[in-house]
């Protein structure tokens, strides 16, 4: 019998029926490291944001964080803009970038940072009261989402047109985290195999000292280049 692995690899492939039209649906959300918006090379008007008074507060909390600075100031680091990769409509549908947006929730669009090669990967964000499972404490299954996106941030775009699914998830909860604080997620490949990646992350307060939740993932691309997401 196959590896668990391979099995799943092989669903992935079948999971797509038709030949890719342009150059434009040869990944599913754009992982292409050239597609990734650097702020750097950004114009000023592309910059500017209109803030709700909520978000201006985030946003001078979020400059002031040690972590921000340092990794702006770093020249390992280069910051892009979180979900930029996506397309319009995979934006929209997009459970983290739309759909858990918003007071109480995520109210600032995450600071996201990357090495040089796409292989590392932190963010840094701010999660609201509403979002938890205990109250006061956020959802389990939040943080996994989180870890689990991450991991494909240093995953795909060392995969095969970029693009692949999340085949093995493992999460260990260490700590409760408690909302309406900023936290960090760092993620790093691990391993590459073909059409299979590995990874590591971990979520962690925002001055480094405490770990909270821990995570490793297997990524696979499928045999054949799917369509772009596109609902």
């Amino acid at each position: 019998m196959p590896e668990l692995s391979e099995r799943i690899a092989n669903h992935a492939s079948d999971m797509f029926v038709h030949e890719p039209s342009s150059k434009s649906e040869m990944t599913l959300n754009a992982h292409n490291p050239q597609n990734e918006k650097s702020l750097q090379f950004m114009a000023p008007s592309e910059c500017t944001e209109i803030l709700s008074p909520e978000e201006e507060k985030m946003r001078t909390e979020e400059n002031s964080l040690n972590i921000t600075q340092t990794l702006r100031n770093s020249k390992e680091w280069h910051e892009v803009v979180a979900y930029g990769h996506l397309a319009g409509s995979a934006r929209a549908h997009s459970l983290t970038a739309t759909t858990l947006r918003g007071p109480g929730m995520i109210v600032r669009r995450p600071l996201k940072f990357f090495n040089a090669d796409k292989t590392e990967c932190i963010i840094i964000a701010h999660l609201g009261t509403n979002l938890c499972g205990h109250d006061g404490i956020i959802h389990g299954g939040m943080l996994a989402t989180l870890l689990d996106e991450h991991l494909a941030y240093v995953t795909l775009p060392s995969l095969p047109n970029f693009t692949g699914f999340t085949a093995n998830l493992n999460v260990d909860y260490r700590k409760p985290v408690h909302s309406n604080q900023w936290i960090v997620v760092r993620g790093k490949l691990t391993k590459l195999e073909g059409r299979k990646a590995y990874a590591t992350a971990y979520l962690e307060s925002a001055d480094g000292e405490t770990v909270y939740t821990e995570a490793r993932a297997l990524y696979i691309s499928p045999r054949s280049a799917g369509p772009q997401t596109n609902f």
